[in-house]
C-alpha cells in the first residue's frame, strides 16, 4: 500500500515534525505487533461460532424474559378493556 500525504505546518515547527516523521516506521511496527497480541490474547478471536440455541440462552442471560401471572387471554382482555377510544367524524 502506498499513500501519499501532504502536510502543511508553519516553518518553526519543520524540525519537530521532520522527528515525528522519520519515527513514523518504527511506530508502524510497534502498532502492528501490538495488534497481532490483541488478536492473539482476545479469547472471543479463537472461539467457534454460537449455535442459535446458545445466542438464545445468552440473550435470555442478558435481558432475561418477561414474567407474568396472568394467562395470554386475561392480558389481552385487560389491554383491550383499558382502551378509552370512541369513534370520531372525520370531514374531508
Amino acid at each position: 500500500m502506498r499513500v501519499a500525504l501532504e502536510l502543511e505546518f508553519p516553518d518553526e515547527q519543520a524540525a519537530s515534525v521532520m522527528r515525528q516523521l522519520q519515527s513514523l516506521p518504527e511506530m508502524t511496527i510497534r502498532f502492528l505487533k501490538m495488534d497481532a497480541q490483541a488478536r492473539a490474547t482476545d479469547p472471543l478471536s479463537s472461539k467457534e461460532p454460537l449455535s442459535e440455541q446458545e445466542q438464545h440462552a445468552l440473550l435470555d442471560q442478558v435481558f432475561g424474559s418477561w414474567q407474568q401471572e396472568e394467562g395470554e387471554e386475561d392480558l389481552l382482555s385487560q389491554i383491550y378493556g383499558a382502551r378509552r377510544d370512541a369513534p370520531r367524524e372525520v370531514n374531508l
